[in-house]
């Protein structure tokens, strides 16, 4: 023990750090309470540098200073019982109880340095402590001596504690530090901790303004918690709360720095010295240790030139040893409420679902997304709510597989150990959910439950759909135009046929080459509408005129229907781009006559839109309505809710004997938001379909569109 001792007390560490692992190191030898280290850093002379440094976790019970005064004047090792209480001070709060004491003072070279004290419970405790500490003063002298002469000259006007020897604090003192004490014993919360000392050391410094700041040494910087006193506009410290400071200006960094209180008396003696306020004549600065080093620092100020004395400072280094373990323990505790904090709002804001089961399925917790991806609205409000047979039960209704589930949440339980994984599928509206449960463990890492993570992968399947929807739809469009167009160029190639027959083959090219050219033109439409590279040309343009112009595009296909047109001479104008328009009426009428193979009427209307007659949704303002009527085959309701999705064909006989690639509708509905307006369609199976679209009229709304 000795040899580690002189390895600890020879290291080059600030003396404070080398006396805390000093203590650490007596306490499995010396079952004492408490220990302390007064020594004058220069030799025990009036006007010369006193420190005091203290073991963690000590009484709360004030050290007798006369008795260290005793010792010091006697010159050697004195064992005896004392008696410790605070009685005197607070008047009852804390009994009055019997201790061991020893003390012994530090001669070396003819000079007193310090005086080394320890305190225990009984006798017993410090039985085997003289000749350990006998053995341990040459090496403490060696250490006093080594960081007296470490400490830098003090320049003029500033000190680190120009204290007499045998000054102590009065008893008012003593009280207020004991009454502290026992708040700062019952606190856990950081903010409060730190205001408390503040306003304790302001109270009883009569400083004018002050601040608590914690150190970070990663950063070398403060950061400021708390203040008060000073103005809003001026000085360092007049930021908000949370504001970094570097520790390599002021007084208060190099109070971190140094790990030691620090006084300057009169900042006009010292011009290079930046206060933390403007008007400040007097500054100190005093840093609360933890494990060693500097966890925080207590800045105090006042525009008055010597505010601060020797009774001012040793009671702020005083607070600040007793605030050491309290600020420890706030410290972690406010690590742990900020993690889980920040654990709680990632829980909270995950858009996966989680819920964290026991080992019967009960739900623990679970955050929002999870009650939100079941559409369970509140329903596991009840307690307690069970997976296996609440969760079963609510979604029993939309459930595809009710069993999977079932199953999936009794093998969980069959075998806690194993992670698992399924995928939900619900009607109404539908979706699938990927469900991944994987066990949990406690502290001892015995199984305690499950933890499950919903997520909703209906987009993922939507999309699986579509692009094999795709690759199927566009291979047989792709195919069947090509088949033909190779079929007949190599008739034509191989054989003589007749000029009308070779005329007929070269038309059959011509149609099958022109629905090749069509499939891909709509591919390179829907990309770059998807894409958002089209942009309209409006202009006020006459719908008449469009009419006109593909009612005689579209008589060639006219050959089993009769075509209708209602459009009133008084139709007002639009704000459209012509070419776009007509693209969207050309696919609704050619549209109309594909699923009208029977034939029958068709009917393009047009008119000013009356507004009870638009969707809820539709915007405000002038609109044109388009409509166009068949007498088709019709859709059924289920599947008029998704003909406007990219690729998607009803799927009967009727559909794909006609064939088309299911872009048609999805085009047309975003050229017709593209001008601001919106499409929809009414239909009844066998009977025919209608489609509605809208077209802006110049005004309010044409100035409002991109």
């Amino acid at each position: 023990m000795l040899a580690e001792a002189t390895r600890i007390l020879a290291g080059e560490q600030p003396l404070q750090q080398r006396m805390h692992r000093l203590f650490e190191l007596l306490r499995a030898a010396v079952r004492f309470r408490d220990g302390r280290l007064t020594c004058w850093l220069q030799s025990a002379q009036p006007g010369t540098v006193r420190q005091q440094y203290y073991s963690a976790d000590g009484w709360p019970y004030p050290w007798d200073e006369g008795l260290t005064r005793k010792v010091a004047l006697s010159g050697a090792i004195e064992t005896r019982t004392i008696v410790v209480s605070n009685e005197a001070a607070l008047g009852g709060h804390l009994p009055v109880a019997q201790a061991s004491y020893l003390g012994a003072p530090i001669f070396w070279g003819g000079r007193l340095w310090g005086v080394f004290e320890l305190r225990a419970d009984s006798s017993a405790g410090l039985a085997s402590a003289p000749e350990l500490v006998s053995a341990l003063l040459p090496l403490l002298a060696a250490a006093i001596a080594q960081e007296g002469r470490r400490l830098p000259s003090p320049p003029a006007g500033a000190s680190d504690g120009e204290t007499p020897t045998g000054l102590t604090l009065g008893p008012g003192r003593q009280r207020q530090l004991a009454e502290i004490n026992e708040r700062l014993e019952e606190m856990l919360d950081l903010h409060s901790l730190l205001s408390l000392l503040l306003r304790r050391a302001l109270e009883s410094t009569g400083a004018e303004a002050g601040a608590m700041a914690l150190v970070d040494h990663t950063l070398g910087e403060l950061v400021l918690q708390v203040y008060e006193g000073y103005p809003d506009d001026r000085g360092a410290l007049s930021g908000q709360a949370r504001q970094r400071l570097s520790w390599e200006a002021g007084l208060a960094g190099r109070a971190a720095r140094l790990g030691r209180a620090l006084l300057i008396r009169d900042v006009t003696l010292q011009p290079e010295h930046h206060p933390a306020s403007a008007g400040a004549r007097a500054e100190l600065a005093a840093p609360i240790l933890v494990h060693g080093r500097a966890a925080a620092v207590l800045i105090l100020d006042s525009p008055r030139s010597n505010a601060f004395g020797e009774e001012e400072l040793a009671f702020v280094r005083a607070l600040c040893d007793r605030a050491a373990h309290p600020l420890s323990r706030a410290l972690h505790y406010q690590d742990a409420i900020e993690s889980a904090n920040y654990l709680g709002q990632v829980f909270a804001s995950l858009p996966t679902g989680l819920a964290l089961l026991d080992a019967n399925g009960k739900v623990l917790r679970a955050n929002p997304a999870w009650s939100l991806l079941w559409g369970l609205n509140g329903q596991t409000g009840r307690a307690p709510f069970h997976v296996g047979l609440d969760l079963v039960e609510i979604l029993l209704p939309r459930l595809q597989d009710p069993l999977r589930l079932t199953e999936f949440c009794t093998a969980g339980q069959r075998s806690p150990g194993t992670t698992q994984q399924t995928v939900v599928r619900l009607a109404n509206p539908t979706q699938e959910l990927q469900v991944l449960s994987v066990p949990t463990h406690d502290s001892q890492r015995q199984l305690s439950g499950r933890l499950w993570a919903v997520t909703d992968v209906t987009r993922e399947g939507e999309a699986d759909r579509l692009k094999t929807e795709f690759v199927s739809i566009v291979s047989h469009e792709l195919r069947t135009p090509l088949t033909s167009i190779l079929g007949y160029t190599e008739l034509l190639l191989n054989r003589e046929f007749s000029p009308d027959e070779r005329t007929q083959f070269i038309n059959t090219v011509y149609v099958e080459a022109s629905r090749l050219s069509q499939l891909v033109e709509d591919l390179l439409n829907f990309s770059r509408l998807e894409a958002g590279k089209v942009r309209p040309n409006q202009w006020v343009t006459s719908l008449n005129s469009i009419v006109h112009e593909l009612t005689t595009q579209l008589n060639t296909q006219l050959q089993r229907h009769r075509m209708l047109i209602q459009v009133p001479t008084n139709l007002p104008p639009a704000y459209v781009d012509r070419d776009k328009v007509k693209q969207i009426i050309f696919n609704l009428l050619t549209n109309a006559i594909k699923y009208s193979p029977g034939g029958g009427q068709i009917t393009l209307e047009m008119r000013e839109a009356v507004p009870g007659e638009l969707p809820a949704d539709h915007p405000q303002g002038r609109w044109v309505m388009v409509a166009i009527h068949d007498q088709g085959i019709g859709i059924a309701p289920d599947d008029l809710t998704r003909i406007w999705e990219r690729f998607y064909r009803v799927d009967n006989t009727n559909t794909r004997r006609i064939g088309g690639t299911g872009l048609g509708l999805s085009i047309t509905k975003a050229l017709v938001e593209l001008h601001g307006g919106r499409i929809w369609a009414r239909s009844e199976l066998g009977k025919g379909s209608s489609f509605f679209f809208t077209l802006p009229i110049p005004g309010e709304q044409a100035r409002r569109l991109p």
